[in-house]
């Protein structure tokens, strides 16, 4: 059996869900089909930049993106070097830290989407010095153009990085993402017409919309819920009739795991109508239990959701009148929306699990 150097930043004991969630399910697919050292590196931050950057942010100024600055990955690099790997090849979970190590074999790599995607979402790009983010842009296009295989969760983020790169990237391969949640053996939703929002950040992700969709319904004398998992919103929608928060859930708690897929068993659909997103794992995971989704017409998400067969897509996620329309739809049709919970697991069962998509990255590491 070949020997990999799996090479991440993150421990085996934190598997909860997002990056660490990916590491646990990533590194326990490879593992039965490779002899695997686990090479965990987290340089600290390079400090000096990080004052230097916090100085100009307050004085409004073009700022360098310090976590990815020259002397901290000079560090992760040494770090690396300093390593006795005596291995067939690499993999490394995630792109942008790994970007100034040389290694003396054969690499793989997996990530949801490139750096410049990530400034594009996540960060005001215009609050960075040009010329530093794109030190970082090409030193990654480098780097993922020399790797053996370069492994997207979807293929929306695999052409992101195409086109920002200018790469061909004949090595890029969408092997697609899993949910972190146990799978039920069927479909147990009983009855009841309880939306579910789930996020750790409540405005990004919409939950006003969906709370005015929610408002608009029951105005209308439709009996919807509305309920919240995650971050904990303000009293005034607290108090909105119809809304109910049921808290924060560490899945690493066999408790609140086991108090999670409750919810999920009996939620009647997703509403995610995030601004703010690569690949949402809630969509797979709530497919599992049958639970279809309206969500955003953006990023991965019309890849895991199969518009008016596993849900709905929205092209403007703030209009919470389109959001209300589709909502009173699966309510009004009870046939089509039991045809719908049927399509939504069985997509999800077929090709967005965490066996599926472990066979998938093996199976092209073996080419």
């Amino acid at each position: 059996m070949k020997k990999l150097g799996y090479i991440t930043n993150t421990g085996l004991d934190e598997s909860s869900g997002g990056g660490s969630g990916v590491n646990f399910a990533t590194y326990n697919n490879l593992k039965n089909n490779f002899t695997i050292k686990y090479i965990k590196i987290n340089a600290n931050s390079d400090f000096l930049s990080k004052i230097k950057s916090g100085f100009l942010k307050k004085l409004n100024l073009k700022r360098n993106y310090h976590f990815f600055s020259n002397q901290r990955l000079r560090m992760i690099s040494n770090l690396f070097n300093g390593e006795q790997n005596n291995v067939d090849f690499y993999f490394f979970h995630g792109f942008t830290q790994w970007i100034d190590i040389i290694p003396n074999k054969p690499y793989f790599c997996f990530n949801d989407a490139c750096f410049a995607t990530y400034v594009e979402i996540y960060n005001n790009k215009n609050e960075f010095c040009k010329k530093d983010l794109n030190r970082i842009y090409k030193k990654e296009a480098n780097w993922l153009n020399n790797a053996a295989k370069v492994f997207f969760r979807s293929e929306w983020a695999l052409n992101e990085a195409k086109e920002k790169y200018n790469l061909l990237g004949e090595n890029f391969i969408n092997v697609g993402v899993g949910g972190f949640i146990d799978i039920p053996k069927k479909d147990n939703y009983e009855e009841g017409f309880n939306f579910l929002f789930i996020s750790r950040e409540f405005i990004p992700k919409g939950g006003e919309t969906v709370v005015s969709a929610i408002k608009a319904l029951r105005q209308e004398k439709y009996d919807v819920t509305l309920w919240i998992v995650g971050e904990k919103p303000n009293d005034d929608i607290l108090s909105t009739e119809g809304v109910e928060y049921l808290g924060f859930f560490n899945k690493n708690i066999k408790e609140e795991r086991l108090a999670l897929i409750k919810i999920f068993e009996q939620a009647f659909a997703l509403v995610h109508p995030t601004l703010k997103d690569v690949n949402p794992l809630v969509v797979n995971e709530l497919a599992y239990f049958g639970c279809p989704a309206i969500a955003s017409n953006k990023f991965a998400i019309p890849e895991y959701l199969l518009n008016n067969k596993t849900g709905f897509l929205i092209n403007n996620p703030r209009d919470f009148k389109e959001f209300k329309i589709l909502m009173a739809n699966m309510v009004n049709d009870p046939d089509m929306y039991l045809a719908m919970r049927k399509k939504t697991r069985q997509n999800a069962i077929d090709n967005n699990t965490w066996d599926i998509v472990g066979s998938r990255i093996v199976q092209q590491m073996e080419v």
